[in-house]
């Protein structure tokens, strides 16, 4: 991969807080041109480095939360194959590989309401093979968010 520098950083940055900016608002604030920012932006698309540009809703204001499913699979279990078989359910926004005392770190989207927010888990769960352990933490804020 090509080295990135500390303007395409800075881009990253800004741009993790407010994708909407023009390019032209960019190289303002960059000190650059807009042929510039648009050069650097398809380089850093093609480079896979700006997946996609999307939008932070407030989940309480929908009336969800995240739950965390943290995840220690039994040993030899095919952690690839579990990851595999969750993608594509709608509810899994986040599935992260960990290393240490759980495998899988996997954020659901589950109703606000208790009783719903258990059965969407045991929902989940009951799609997971070899499993050893599990832990669930309902996240009732995110004071901060911040990608870069």
């Amino acid at each position: 991969m090509r080295k990135l520098d500390k303007v395409d950083l800075q881009l990253i940055k800004i741009l993790s807080q407010n994708s909407r900016l023009t390019y032209r608002e960019l190289a303002e604030m960059l000190g650059t041109t807009r042929q510039r920012i648009a050069r650097r932006m398809e380089k850093l698309k093609k480079l896979g480095v700006i997946k996609k540009f999307t939008i932070l809703p407030d989940l309480e204001k929908l009336g969800y939360m995240y739950a965390v499913v943290l995840i220690k699979l039994k040993p030899m279990a095919d952690v690839d194959k579990v990851v595999s078989d969750i993608s594509d359910i709608e509810y899994v926004k986040i599935i992260e590989k960990g290393v240490g005392r759980y495998n899988l770190i996997v954020h659901i989207l589950v109703p606000k309401d208790l009783s719903g927010a258990e059965n969407r888990v045991n929902e989940f769960l009951s799609n997971v093979k070899d499993i050893e352990n599990v832990e669930v933490v309902f996240v009732s804020k995110v004071p901060k968010f911040e990608i870069v």
